[in-house]
This record gives structure tokens, C-alpha cells and sequence, in this order.
């Protein structure tokens, strides 16, 4: 994960308006900034046609160079969405009824990032967007220098072993007033 993107941003707002002077105060938006984890695999399960519905749970983690930021800054980094695109071993996300997502580091309590249940009679995709109700700030979990992703899902699994690939898109705000 590189997130030198959102570092720029926010130095380069945060010298402008230290070279701008007292009383200036500055915000800005910081693009989005997207997460990937490729071929995240699941197992399948088993006569999950006999049981119905299971949950299955999956971690994975990434390094990402720690966010420093300067003082006096009001800043928050959200997880606004979460996308999964079907690889191998199945079509679509049809099954999926339920789908929990957090992060979390070795320094403080894991932050919930979705929590998606299916809307009866959705039609079934390939790709599942989901799109955060209530998007938490992340920023502490940025100020270290690696997280964990833990995906939690529930519904009619699939008897074989699935792959998807999974985005998570996140945004930012700061503000400075000296």
C-alpha cells in the first residue's frame, strides 16, 4: 500500500499555510486513496448446500509508510467504500448476505469499515460495491506502519474456494488554523 499520495497533500497544504501567515486557516479534501489486496482467497465449504448459511472469516495485512503529520492539524482519513470484483470460482456475489469489514494495528482497537447486509431480491453482480453508512476516521490506524484487514462474511458460501479482489477507497479532510 503507497499512500505517499495522501502525504503530499497534506504537506503541501500544510506549507502553504504556514508560508501564508498567521490567521490564515486552510482546508482541504485529500483525493481518493484506494487500498487493493489481489486474489484474496476463501475456502470453500463443504455440503454448504445441506447447511446453509455459514460465515467465513479472512484477514490480510499491508505495510504502508506511517503517516506523520505536523501539529495543528484537524485530520481524518474515512473509508468510504469497499469493492470486490469475483476472480475464480465464482461468477458473482449472490450468495454474500452479510459482509463485515475492520482494520486494526498492533496499537489500538480495530475500527469498523463496513457493514453490508444484502437487500432481499438485489440482483447478483460480479462486482460488490458497498458503501460505508457511517465512515469512521482511520487516521491513528495511518500512523503506524502496517495494518490488518479482516473480512468477515456470511450467506450461502460456495462449496469450492473463491478468490476476489477487494478496494478499499479511502478519503480525507484537514484542517490548519494556526
Amino acid at each position: 500500500m503507497n499512500n505517499s499520495k495522501l502525504n503530499s497533500v497534506l504537506f503541501s497544504a500544510f506549507l502553504a499555510a504556514s508560508v501564508a501567515g498567521c490567521g490564515i486557516s486552510v482546508e482541504a479534501d485529500v483525493p481518493d486513496v484506494e487500498v487493493t489486496q489481489h486474489d484474496l482467497a476463501f475456502d470453500g465449504v463443504p455440503l454448504s448446500s445441506l447447511i446453509g448459511d455459514v460465515s467465513l472469516s479472512r484477514n490480510f495485512s499491508q505495510k504502508h509508510k506511517k503517516l506523520d503529520l505536523p501539529g495543528g492539524l484537524d485530520s481524518q482519513v474515512k473509508a468510504l467504500s469497499v469493492s470486490l470484483i469475483a476472480k475464480n470460482g465464482i461468477k458473482d456475489f449472490g450468495f454474500i448476505h452479510n459482509l463485515r469489514m475492520t482494520m486494526s494495528d498492533d496499537v489500538h482497537q480495530p475500527v469498523q469499515l463496513i457493514d453490508y447486509q444484502q437487500t432481499p431480491g438485489a440482483p447478483a453482480s460480479g462486482i460488490l460495491t458497498m458503501q460505508s453508512a457511517n465512515p469512521v476516521n482511520t487516521l491513528e490506524q495511518w500512523k503506524t506502519e502496517s495494518a490488518t484487514f479482516t473480512v468477515e462474511v456470511a450467506g450461502r458460501l460456495p462449496e469450492q474456494a473463491w478468490t476476489v479482489d477487494l478496494s478499499i477507497h479511502f478519503g480525507g479532510s484537514f484542517k490548519y488554523s494556526p
